[in-house]
């Protein structure tokens, strides 16, 4: 019979090896100047959820949290003949337009990869899954806005595909709290961890392999 220490030291050293095998990849989603930039921006998300959204984005492109983690970058392109979305949308991400470059407040890294999308979920691009798939990944972390749009899209859409998912409240961000109270109910009910900061995940991953 196991005493309850080596029963104990067993337990971390499995735990250790579950997070050891567990590869995350970020999806920074949408992170364009007519999403976040209030002055430019066509259908922006107000600069208090903008800045919120961009700071996360530089520190986990930064390595401040989620070293280990994959960054991948998520862009909408709109061709300029989809004029009744783009009169919905404002005119927002058309492709070529300046509003559909990255904010400049974020550098993205050289090789970082980029997937284009014209359908709120990310993993409309059918070259996304496979890219997660060559890096082993199992768990998605979703960066960036609109929260009840496209974040909520892709996560629902992960969980579809088997990927644990975590959308860190202070790492997301709409035009309205109703509107992201409504999409953290949604994605909950699907199963979506939306409870943690962003900081939280990294304290969480420190504290399991200690």
């Amino acid at each position: 019979m196991l005493t309850t220490t080596l029963a104990n030291r067993l337990l971390e050293a499995k735990n250790h090896e579950r997070l050891e095998l567990t590869t995350t990849a970020v999806l920074l989603m949408d992170l364009q100047v007519d999403f976040l930039d209030s002055m430019r921006g066509r259908m922006p998300v107000g600069d208090v959820g903008a800045e919120r959204v961009i700071a996360a984005a530089r520190r986990i492109l930064g390595g401040q949290v989620l070293p280990a983690a994959i960054p991948v970058a998520i862009v909408n392109e709109f061709k300029a003949s989809q004029k009744i979305g783009n009169f919905f949308r404002r005119g927002a991400a058309v492709i070529g337009a300046p509003g559909g470059e990255i904010d400049p407040r974020i550098t993205l890294p050289p090789g970082i990869p980029i997937f284009s999308k014209s359908a709120p979920s990310a993993f409309s691009n059918p070259q996304l899954q496979p890219l997660l798939q060559s890096h082993g990944v199992s768990r998605i972390v979703i960066v960036g806005v609109y929260a009840e749009g496209c974040v909520r899209a892709t996560a629902l859409a992960a969980r579809a595909l088997g990927y644990a998912v975590t959308t860190p409240l202070d790492a997301i961000a709409s035009n309205a709290a109703w509107k992201l109270q409504f999409a953290k109910w949604a994605m909950r009910r699907r199963g979506v961890l939306t409870a943690l900061e962003l900081c939280e995940i990294e304290d969480a991953g420190h504290s399991a392999s200690s």
